[in-house]
């Protein structure tokens, strides 16, 4: 009776194991999928800018966190500062203070931030002391970045401050290119 016990111990010992080992390949077929999801997904960030002024009175500058999750906006923030030793007077024709746009490859632009804004219409002047920054941050529809899908996509930001007291370009004007992964 005591050797029954024992093989009957032994075997169900046996299948219990098997059945363990079944579960634990099945869990690798799981990690696997999950693993060529993650691969599937594309970031994008911003490359290095190219500015096509040497002196201005404003310095901008375009920056990011990289984008992954593609059910959500991307927020950009574009910095204006000023680069001068004096106080820059800057009059706004509107509540716009910048718009930006999204180029494709083919130099065409597929989406600008003030297509989806309504400004205000008044005149406003604003004094930036030196080394004092205008901030203004944009959120790029997640429908208008699944469109951008390689290399060649490009954001690029038009300053609508004009200088009151100066005949120097405010702010330099260039383009950031996207970095698609």
């Amino acid at each position: 009776m005591k050797r029954f016990i024992g093989c009957l111990s032994l075997l169900l010992v046996g299948c219990s194991t098997t059945s363990t080992d079944v579960t634990a390949q099945n869990t690798d077929v799981d990690t696997a999928k999950e693993t060529k999801s993650v691969v599937k997904a594309k970031s994008i960030s911003l490359g290095a800018g190219v500015s096509t002024m040497a002196e201005t009175l404003l310095v901008g500058f375009l920056e990011a966190e990289t984008y992954t999750d593609s059910t959500k906006a991307m927020s950009v923030k574009h910095t204006a500062t000023n680069s001068q030793s004096y106080p820059v007077s800057l009059m706004f024709n509107s509540g716009m203070t910048a718009d930006l746009g999204l180029y494709d490859p083919k130099g065409q632009q597929i989406w600008s931030s003030s297509q989806d804004m309504m400004y205000t219409q008044a005149l406003r002047t604003v004094t930036l002391a030196p080394a004092q920054t205008i901030e203004t941050r944009f959120s790029v529809p997640a429908a208008v970045m699944a469109k951008v899908s390689g290399p060649g996509y490009r954001f690029s930001v038009k300053f609508a401050g004009k200088a009151e007291e100066s005949a120097m370009p405010v702010i330099n004007a260039g383009s950031t290119p996207l970095v698609v992964n």
